[in-house]
């Protein structure tokens, strides 16, 4: 057992890690369910596997059906939901304490006996191909699809969860059946439980429900190495706008540089403040919308800036990024946009930890995706730590001339 205040983790007697934190006064219990599976691990034949497992997961069980799951968890005040990211699934149960007991029950019915009906899989997967045929009318998702692809190349990484309309149309309810049988057992979970209730009632009700969930092997996680590339590409699309988009290869979580990024996408282009924003779109009038992201992945990420633009400003715009990266490069960290960055940051943070549920998410996502469960108590004294030598060196060690840009421009 290991503890960091009032949190403590521990690993039940069937072998799923238990992560607990008491909050008071609202008699309020969430339950963040994460699973160690992503749709990184989908084999190349059923791209999406993992999302549609997740989309079907609370739509029925073997005593239940869909609506009987709703009616249940409604009349106690309730909610179940479930989604799916590259590196983990989230399955999640939100109630008041006085119910906990019986929503548990229903909660652990459905981890543990999911019916995944025929008629409910056609339904998803119609909707699975509809939302990929409707994503090319978006040109910031073809574009980011497009650099995805180019830098991650054979990492799984390059494709989306949602798979593609060919591999949709081949997964069978069988496939998804065997997928749940294969993953969905303790090894692969970290279930975070957080609320005004004690960790004994916590383990008592757990071992009623889950205690009997099979072993299963834990998920793998290997894959090719991602590399850094220098690569420029130019694709005509059915758009009346351009748009450009780079690509920097960026750490992982777990690496020691992570906070050190966050500021630095800030700095670069979070928000209106940010040298990105004023540089292209205040002084120059440039774009529709200038910004920068940085997505926080288990393996090797991106940091990312795009600009939605006129075909006519591409030159001018592609000059300015340039310019603002050798400024990065050879001029001073601006002072008070380095500690406004850092003000936005703790600000985000703080905001997005007021629920409950959210703390547990926090708990739960740092632990499963390499910074263990403890670091949301250090997140943000990290961020604070970082000086303007630490945002230089990473500017110089990963914005480097090798990333990748795509500019779509329209055929017309």
């Amino acid at each position: 057992m290991a503890s960091a205040d009032e949190i403590t983790k521990l690993q039940l007697d069937n072998g799923m890690t238990l992560i607990y934190k008491k909050i008071e006064p609202l008699p309020i219990v969430s339950v963040q369910l994460f699973l160690k599976l992503g749709s990184v691990s989908d084999p190349a034949d059923k791209l999406g596997l993992t999302n549609l497992m997740q989309m079907l997961i609370t739509k029925g069980t073997a005593s239940k059906n869909d609506e009987q799951i709703s009616k249940e968890i409604e009349a106690l005040g309730g909610s179940i939901g479930a989604s799916e990211t590259e590196d983990y699934c989230e399955t999640s149960l939100n109630i008041t304490k006085k119910y906990f007991n019986k929503a548990f029950e229903i909660f652990a019915d459905i981890i543990q006996n999911p019916s995944f009906p025929e008629n409910e899989l056609q339904k998803e997967k119609t909707n699975v191909i509809a939302g990929i045929k409707s994503r090319q009318d978006h040109i910031f998702d073809v574009t980011l699809d497009l650099l995805r692809e180019t830098v991650y190349q054979k990492h799984p990484y390059a494709n989306t969860t949602f798979g593609t309309e060919e591999t949709i149309k081949k997964i069978t309810r069988d496939d998804i059946v065997a997928w749940h049988k294969k993953h969905y057992g303790p090894q692969n979970m970290v279930m975070v439980v957080t609320g005004n209730i004690g960790l004994g009632e916590i383990k008592k009700v757990v071992k009623k429900y889950l205690n009997s969930l099979p072993a299963v092997e834990s998920v793998k996680y290997d894959f090719p190495a991602v590399t850094q590339t220098q690569k420029s590409l130019i694709e005509k699309k059915k758009f009346e706008q351009a748009y450009l988009m780079y690509g920097f290869l960026a750490p992982e979580v777990s690496n020691e540089h992570f906070p050190k990024i966050k500021v630095l996408n800030t700095y670069l282009g979070g928000g209106m403040s940010s040298i990105l924003f004023q540089e292209l779109r205040e002084k120059a009038g440039l774009g529709y919308e200038v910004s920068s992201f940085y997505q926080s992945k288990k393996d090797k990420s991106m940091l990312v800036i795009y600009i939605g633009l006129d075909k006519a400003s591409l030159e001018t715009a592609k000059a300015k990024v340039d310019m603002v990266l050798s400024d990065l490069k050879t001029k001073p960290i601006d002072v008070n946009r380095f500690s406004g960055a850092k003000k936005y940051i703790k600000g985000i943070s703080v905001l997005d930890h007021q629920t409950g549920a959210r703390q547990g998410w926090y708990l739960g996502w740092w632990e499963i995706t390499g910074k263990g469960y403890q670091y949301d108590k250090k997140y943000l004294s990290e961020i604070e730590q970082v000086t303007p030598a630490d945002l230089k060196n990473v500017i110089n060690k990963y914005l480097t001339d090798k990333f990748v840009q795509i500019q779509i421009i329209p055929e017309k």
